[in-house]
């Protein structure tokens, strides 16, 4: 199973091309090893824009919500996950620039997000390391959700919530990448280590997309009944969002 899941095939390339991008990039000193780290970090926004036309498409194309409380959809839909998803930002902003304002000059304390994060978006070679994720996301939307039509499967209430999951362990990479840096005292170790753990990540979150065998074999290991197996293989499937 874990070599189906971690060898490069044609339908992950552009996770392992990401990775290898980045590496190239640390090898010709075209970027900064923290700039890696903080590109991770602004991740996170560039998710939640995707989402927004991911809610956009199942409000138009998807089903139909059964319980009136949560009717609420399109426009509407989108202004309230743009507040909530606001919000869920710029506490873990607050949070991670905290982490490593004593440690990175220019700086400043967790609070001063606006100050912070021009700082972090002019650092050494993040438009192209942000040029690359863009990429790496978009390409992802297109072949997990927009060409198999997947939007038509979920109601808007139902995929709401779906990219916390993604960003609580994206966050949970970034943060561990800090104390990679406190511990190593070492910027290059730490994106080495942040790149390698992200796309260990992120080709198991690939690996369990929908009809994949990797799907089936782990739907039925956790399943403890034949029951169980069905809504386990929905949930897991949907975690690949």
């Amino acid at each position: 199973m874990w070599n189906a899941i971690l060898m490069p095939t044609k339908s992950n390339a552009i996770l392992w091309a990401n990775a290898l991008f980045l590496f190239l990039l640390l090898a010709l000193h075209m970027a900064d090893p923290l700039t890696i780290v903080f590109a991770y970090f602004l991740e996170t926004i560039i998710i939640g824009v995707i989402h927004l036309l991911k809610l956009w498409l199942v409000g138009k194309y998807g089903k139909k919500s059964t319980d009136p409380k949560k009717q609420l959809t399109g426009i509407p839909l989108m202004i309230f996950f743009c507040f909530h998803y606001g919000m869920f930002v710029a506490i873990q902003s607050v949070f991670a620039f905290s982490l490593f304002e004593s440690s990175i000059p220019g700086l400043e304390d967790g609070f001063h997000l606006i100050h912070n994060y021009t700082f972090i978006l002019g650092s050494a070679g993040m438009p192209i390391i942000l040029a690359s994720i863009i990429v790496n996301n978009l390409t992802y939307f297109y072949t997990n959700f927009w060409r198999n039509e997947k939007y038509r499967e979920y109601t808007p209430d139902g995929i709401l919530m779906k990219p916390y999951v993604r960003i609580f362990i994206q966050q949970f990479v970034v943060i561990l990448a800090f104390f990679f840096y406190m511990l190593f005292n070492s910027g290059m170790i730490a994106a080495v280590l942040l790149i390698l753990f992200r796309l260990f990540v992120d080709l198991i979150m690939f690996s369990i997309k929908k009809d994949s065998a990797t799907l089936e074999i782990l739907s039925k290991k956790l399943a403890k009944t034949p029951e169980q197996y069905p809504e386990i293989k929905k949930q897991l499937q949907e975690y690949s969002e």
